[in-house]
């Protein structure tokens, strides 16, 4: 299999794009780059809307629908659901939920592995959930691939020009930026398909569906979590501007 690959693997849809919409769509727009998204549930236990956008009960089937969409936007290749309960994905045994995420590296063989920080960003148990499932995949799997362990995190440097409380990481931590203002219009357009989540968008992003784009990060960082790759042939330049430095492709 050549040509660049990345698996995106979270906990609810929407993760996608309030975490890393803008790189995703970077490498999306490269000929040579598939990507891919793991979600574990279909996000049942969270709101329908202001106003309400479904029946509490038809939650997970929209919210389904609206993943798919924003996935078209950004330009992931492929969407595979889990089927977990949300809100419940710290009870799953990490063995059981890591096989699961194993599988999915035999399938689709990316180089790149991106999925929440330990802390999960938002505090959220279930992200903290994936983040140890997927961490403990990818360190425990027994091929060459993946070669990088990425999280997507906010400096402390930025912490004065977010919109709510979230958990931080010191800016010594990001290895990898990308620049997400080419992509702020389509960032946007995958915000809206999650149209039953508007109020946590407004929450995050404070006037983005309607088209004010100055709450949108301007960049994505990423932290550096785990890889196979020697330290002697790790780039040495940080923060870098490519999440696959140093592997061949």
């Amino acid at each position: 299999m050549s040509g660049k690959r990345i698996l995106f693997v979270f906990a609810h849809p929407d993760d996608e794009t309030f975490t890393s919409g803008a790189t995703i769509a970077h490498y999306s727009r490269l000929s040579d780059c598939d990507i891919h998204l793991l979600c574990a549930t279909r996000g049942e236990a969270g709101k329908t809307g202001h106003p309400p956008q479904c029946r509490p009960e038809e939650l997970a089937e929209v919210r389904e629908k609206e993943l798919q969409r924003a996935a078209d936007v950004l330009g992931i290749e492929h969407v595979e659901l889990l089927d977990y309960h949300d809100g419940k994905l710290s009870n799953v045994p990490t063995q059981e939920l890591s096989g699961h995420i194993q599988d999915y590296l035999k399938k689709f063989d990316p180089q790149i592995v991106i999925t929440f920080p330990p802390h999960g960003i938002s505090g959220h148990k279930d992200h903290r959930a994936i983040q140890k499932a997927t961490f403990h995949a990818v360190a425990q799997f027994s091929k060459e691939s993946p070669r990088k362990l990425y999280y997507p995190i906010l400096p402390e440097s930025i912490k004065g020009t977010l919109a709510r409380a979230v958990h931080t990481d010191p800016d010594e931590a990001v290895d990898v930026v990308i620049d997400a203002v080419p992509y702020h219009e389509q960032v946007a357009r995958a915000l809206r398909e999650h149209k039953t989540q508007n109020m946590s968008v407004n929450m995050v992003f404070p006037g983005v569906l309607d088209g004010d784009y100055t709450s949108l990060r301007k960049k994505n960082f990423f932290h550096l979590a785990w890889t196979n790759i020697p330290e002697s042939v790790l780039s040495k330049h940080k923060p870098d501007t490519d999440l696959f430095t140093d592997i061949d492709t």
